[in-house]
């Protein structure tokens, strides 16, 4: 399976999570280790664009994961999900459901709709697992957003 990152060169591999370590995330609260990334290059880069403040961020790269097919992921549909799992800023119940899985490290990767677009899915990795080792990350190129696209 494959999923796609778009981040900072200087952060593009970081494989321990570091980021959603530090301020937390939709699937995790500050202190749990994530390493969040989309399955598919477009809606990586529409989570990037909402990320990010009126100025584009500049040094992005186009990351691509690796990830076992072998490996049985958790999934979450949206029927799964409680009321306000998308809300802004982000649910306390979401966060508590990522860090139970996360925590458990009984699988791999959490396979959930993307709150941007739930007909879109991210994986958030558990870099404590440990077949995360196995997971490859590969710059694929330089990432600019176009620059019709406004914020």
């Amino acid at each position: 399976m494959r999923a796609w990152r778009i981040a900072k060169r200087a952060f593009a591999l970081d494989r321990q999570g570091t980021g959603a370590h530090l301020s937390g995330g939709r699937w995790n609260s500050p202190g749990v280790a994530a390493v969040y990334a989309g399955l598919t290059p477009e809606i990586a880069a529409m989570e990037k664009l909402v990320h990010t403040g009126e100025i584009l961020p500049q040094d992005l790269v186009l990351v691509m994961l690796d990830l076992p097919d072998d490996e049985p992921y958790q999934h979450y549909a949206l029927k799964d999900l409680p009321v306000g799992w998308d809300a802004l800023p982000s649910s306390t119940r979401a966060m508590a459901m990522g860090d139970q899985f996360l925590l458990t490290a009984t699988h791999l990767g959490l396979i959930v709709p993307s709150a941007v677009m739930p007909e879109s899915s991210n994986i958030i990795l558990n870099p404590n697992h440990p077949r995360f080792a196995s997971v490859t990350m590969e710059i694929l190129r330089p990432f600019e957003f176009d620059s019709r696209l406004r914020i």
